[in-house]
C-alpha cells in the first residue's frame, strides 16, 4: 500500500472528509487530494501534524511497517519522565465484557511525553480482536477521561455498556439522534444506538495503544 493510500485509510477511519482533515493540517482541501492521488508527497511539517494529531505511527503512515496507531514498547528504556497508570480491568474489543472499578490489577509504566491530551488517565487491556488489525487482542487502551470540549464523534472510545465495557469507534449522524459503536474489524457488527437502545456511558477516549513486551519478544 502506497503512503497516498494510507492517508486516505486514515481518514475514512478517522471518518472525515479532505475538507475536514485538510483544515485539521492547515493545507488546502486540494493538497489533500493531491496526497491522496499520489501526485504529492506530504511535506515534514505535515506528517508532524498527522502524528501529532491523529497519534499515528509515522513509520506506518511513510513506509507502512509497524502498527498504524503509535504502540510503545514497555521492555524499552526511553528517555523522559515515566508516569505509572493503573490498569483497571480488560475492556472487550468484541462483545462487551463485565468491568467494575475496583483496584487496579496492576501498573503500567508509560513515558509522559508520549501523551499530549490532558489526563486524568487509566489502562485496560484489550480483549478480542474487533479492532483489528490496528488494536490487536493483548495491547493496552490508555484511555483520557478528560472529554470537556471534546465533540466525540468518530473519535475511538471506551464505552460501559449494559453488557459491560468495550472499545469502539463512536459515530453520530447528522441530525444528532442516533449513534453507532463500530469495529474497526469490519468481520463484526455495528452495535446501534438510539432513543430506545439501552444506556451506555462515554468512559473516556482512547489516547494511546501499547504493546507490552517481555524480553524483546
Amino acid at each position: 500500500m502506497s503512503i497516498s493510500k494510507r492517508i486516505r485509510e486514515l481518514r475514512k477511519l478517522k471518518n472525515l472528509n479532505q475538507v475536514e482533515i485538510a483544515e485539521a493540517l492547515g493545507v488546502a482541501q486540494s493538497t489533500i487530494s493531491q496526497y491522496e492521488a499520489g501526485k504529492r508527497t506530504p511535506e515534514c511539517d505535515v506528517l508532524e501534524k498527522i502524528k501529532r494529531i491523529y497519534g499515528i505511527n509515522l513509520n506506518w503512515l511513510v513506509s507502512g511497517d509497524g502498527a498504524m496507531f503509535h504502540i510503545y514498547d514497555t521492555s524499552a528504556r526511553g528517555v523522559g519522565d515515566v508516569i505509572r497508570l493503573p490498569v483497571v480491568a480488560d475492556i472487550a474489543a468484541g462483545k462487551g465484557i463485565e468491568a467494575e472499578d475496583v483496584e487496579p490489577v496492576e501498573w503500567l509504566p508509560v513515558c509522559r511525553s508520549l501523551i499530549d491530551v490532558p489526563g486524568p488517565y487509566f489502562a485496560f487491556r484489550v480483549s478480542g480482536e474487533s479492532m483489528s488489525p490496528y488494536i490487536m487482542d493483548g495491547d493496552y487502551a490508555v484511555v483520557s477521561q478528560n472529554m470537556e470540549d471534546v465533540d466525540p464523534d468518530g473519535l475511538i472510545c471506551a464505552f460501559r455498556t449494559i453488557e459491560g465495557m468495550t472499545l469502539k469507534r463512536y459515530t453520530i449522524n447528522s441530525t444528532r439522534d442516533f449513534s453507532a459503536l463500530v469495529p474497526l474489524n469490519p468481520k463484526y457488527p455495528i452495535i446501534p444506538y438510539d432513543e430506545n437502545s439501552p444506556e451506555y456511558v462515554i468512559v473516556g477516549r482512547l489516547v494511546l495503544i501499547i504493546r507490552k513486551c517481555i524480553g524483546g519478544e
